[in-house]
């Protein structure tokens, strides 16, 4: 269970850079952006963290399942080590840096609310209360899910490798379902502001994390087949049709409570289909003119973590047209991310990957090539 699928990568480029341009077209107010054509995609560019979310679903079960299996002593210091050399220094680093370049009055709040928003983020808790959500970089939320998301496998893994996918993921489907009209009850009179902070809680995205784990456990049962990737992106483009004219006939989104509930469940098998047809067919990101693109998805969570401080810094620069920003962003966060991947990141990634659980790294084996 060591294949890398690397088509991944393509996808989670596009994620990366589709959440990327949406905020530079939200924040710098670009009504001139195309509201048709393949571009106007990128007006719901938002779509790239679902994607990431059932990516996450597949990538980190198919670890954990592996760990696990190899030994199930030393599965949870091996799989943290492996998650947090991944997740946290760059989360550490980033934020920190927020704090010390855009909120030079943090310190000048009471202490006792200062040191909440600093444990809050530390604890990845910080998506559960209105005045930490967003408060440092504000892309982070979606890092306190994923945290979460890693802990519930984690706790349920070896019921996960016991469980029928389906069964998993129509339970996944249930709960999120159930979350989302909760809060709608409770919260659509408070605004889409508060309303999306409630629905985006772990219950509420589950069934998006199902849909990976679903993939996860298909694949653990019959080994990947290039037919079978053909199905699966006839899949990906009927889904994807339907659930694209779902939305754009009903774009209002937050004035129709079926769509709040029901949509994202649509989207989520939507990107089943396509993550599943990534992994099927033959591996093409790493092959020219895709391996820029696969160079992205490479550097996808710098991507992510970097360019919203790209996008305020465009926002302190007067009279920049929109279409500047955008290049200027793509430009700073792609350096950014480079930097911090090759000089950061995966020095500390490998570490962690050759972490043998027993607290001392393990030396090379034929076993340290895990996912």
């Amino acid at each position: 269970m060591n294949e890398r699928f690397e088509n991944i990568n393509l996808l989670r480029a596009f994620a990366a850079v589709a959440v990327v341009v949406y905020h530079v077209i939200t924040y710098m107010k670009w009504d001139a952006f195309p509201i048709s054509g393949p571009l106007v995609a990128f007006r719901i560019g938002w779509i790239g963290v679902d994607l990431f979310f059932v990516i996450s679903g597949f990538v980190i079960t198919r670890s954990a399942l592996a760990l696990w299996r190899r030994d199930a002593d030393a599965f949870r210091r091996r799989y943290w080590a492996h998650r947090v050399s991944r997740i946290v220094p760059l989360y550490v680093l980033t934020c920190a840096l927020w704090i010390v370049l855009f909120m030079p009055d943090f310190w000048d709040q009471r202490l006792l609310r200062a040191l909440w928003q600093i444990a809050a983020h530390l604890t990845f808790t910080h998506t559960f209360w209105p005045f930490t959500y967003s408060a440092i970089d504000g892309v982070n939320w979606t890092l306190g899910i994923e945290m979460q998301f890693y802990l519930l496998v984690a706790a349920l893994i070896p019921w996960i490798a016991r469980t029928r996918g389906s069964r998993i993921l129509l339970g996944c489907i249930v709960i999120a379902l159930v979350w989302r009209a909760t809060m709608v009850y409770f919260f659509i009179d408070f605004g889409p502001t508060r309303l999306f902070m409630t629905l985006m809680q772990l219950p509420g995205t589950l069934d998006e994390f199902g849909a990976g784990i679903f993939l996860a456990l298909w694949l653990d049962r019959r080994p990947p087949h290039r037919l079978e990737g053909w199905i699966w992106t006839l899949g990906a483009i009927a889904a994807g049709t339907f659930c694209m004219s779902v939305y754009w006939s009903h774009s209002g989104y937050w004035d129709d409570p079926r769509m709040i509930i029901f949509w994202r469940t649509l989207l989520g098998a939507f990107f089943l289909c396509v993550v599943a047809a990534a992994v099927h067919l033959p591996p093409i990101a790493r092959t020219w003119p895709l391996r820029p693109v696969w160079y992205l998805g490479e550097v996808s969570y710098g991507i992510y973590l970097w360019h919203m401080f790209a996008v305020t810094l465009c926002l302190r620069i007067t009279d920049l047209t929109p279409l500047q920003a955008l290049g200027i962003t793509l430009s700073v966060t792609l350096l950014l991310a480079s930097a911090s991947w090759h000089f950061f990141e995966r020095p500390i990634l490998e570490y962690g990957r050759r972490f043998h659980g027993s607290g001392v790294p393990r030396r090379q084996s034929a076993a340290a090539s895990g996912s």
